[in-house]
C-alpha cells in the first residue's frame, strides 16, 4: 500500500500539477518549484529533500517502519522521474489543480496510513505512533504553515498570480484529501492476549514491535507456573503488524488466547 501511495502521489503531481505549472505546498511544492526554476526533474528534488527524513527514520524508528518510508519515498521520486516527460491529462484551470491535488493528497494519505510519510509538512490526523514520535521532536506545526505561505508566495512572484491561485487550490485539496484519507478508515485493531506467561510476551512485543501494554492492570511476573491464566494484555496494533504479533505470542505460548476486534472509541 505504501508503494501504491507513492504511485498515486506521483501521478497527481506529474500528470496534472507540474506540467501545468502548478505548485503544491510542503516538500512536494518546494521540489516542484525548484523543478520550474532549474528545469531539472521534480523527482530528483523529491528524493534529495526526503533523504534526510529516511535516515532519521532508520536511526530513531523501528526498522520495518523505516523500510516502508524508504520504499514509499523511492517509488514517489522514481515514478515522478518516469512521468515527468508526459503531457498533462487536463490542460490548465481549476479542474487540473483540484484533480491533481486530490490524487497527490490521496497518495500522501495512503502512505501515512501505512507508516510512510512522503511529505512531512503535509498535516494529517492519524500518523503511526513511531513516526509521530519523531515528528513531535521537530517544530513542524509552525514550519509547515510558513513553508506553504513561502512556496505559494514564491509561485506568485515567479510564475504569475493566476498560477499561484491555482497552486493554492491544489495545495488545499492535497491537504484536505490527506486528512480525510488518514481519518476515514480505521487501520488499527485492539488485540487482547490471555496467556500463562504475560510478562515474557509483554517484553517481547515491546522489544520487537515497540508497543506497550495499555491494559489497566499489571500482568504480573513470568513465574513459569501455568496454573491459572494471568490478567490479559491489551494492545492497539496496525493491521500490517497483527500477523507478526501473533507469531511472537505463539512462539512463547502456543496455547495463548488472542482476540482481535475494532477499537471502540468512547
Amino acid at each position: 500500500m505504501v508503494i501504491i501511495g507513492g504511485l498515486m502521489a506521483s501521478f497527481g503531481l506529474d500528470m496534472f500539477l507540474v506540467p501545468n505549472g502548478f505548485i503544491a505546498g510542503g516538500m512536494t511544492g518546494i521540489s516542484a518549484l525548484a523543478s520550474q526554476l532549474t528545469g531539472l526533474h521534480t523527482g530528483m528534488f523529491l528524493f534529495m529533500l526526503n533523504f534526510p527524513w529516511v535516515i532519521m527514520m532508520f536511526q530513531q524508528s523501528n526498522r520495518n517502519m523505516a523500510i516502508r518510508a524508504a520504499a514509499g519515498i523511492t517509488v514517489f521520486s522514481f515514478c515522478s522521474l518516469l512521468l515527468h516527460p508526459l503531457p498533462p491529462l487536463i490542460e490548465g484551470g481549476a479542474a487540473a489543480a483540484a484533480v491533481g491535488g486530490i490524487f497527490l493528497g490521496f497518495g500522501l494519505g495512503v502512505g501515512i496510513k501505512y507508516g510512510a510519510v512522503l511529505d512531512i509538512l503535509i498535516p494529517a490526523s492519524k500518523i503511526p505512533s513511531p513516526v509521530m514520535a519523531i515528528l513531535n521532536r521537530l517544530p513542524l506545526s509552525n514550519a509547515g504553515i510558513v513553508v506553504h505561505i513561502v512556496v505559494l508566495s514564491a509561485a506568485g512572484l515567479l510564475i504569475g498570480l493566476e498560477q499561484a491561485m491555482y497552486s493554492a487550490v491544489a495545495c488545499l485539496m492535497a491537504i484536505e484529501t490527506a486528512r480525510l484519507t488518514t481519518s476515514s478508515i480505521p487501520l488499527k485493531r485492539q488485540v487482547i492476549i490471555q496467556s500463562h506467561y504475560p510478562q515474557e510476551i509483554k517484553d517481547s512485543i515491546l522489544q520487537l514491535l515497540g508497543r506497550n501494554d495499555i491494559s489497566s492492570h499489571p500482568s504480573g511476573k513470568a513465574d513459569r507456573q501455568p496454573d491459572n491464566l494471568q490478567d490479559p494484555l491489551c494492545y492497539h496494533i496496525h493491521l500490517m503488524e497483527i500477523s507478526r504479533l501473533k507469531s511472537l505470542v505463539r512462539r512463547i505460548d502456543p496455547n495463548a488466547s488472542i482476540s482481535v476486534s475494532p477499537i471502540r472509541h468512547k
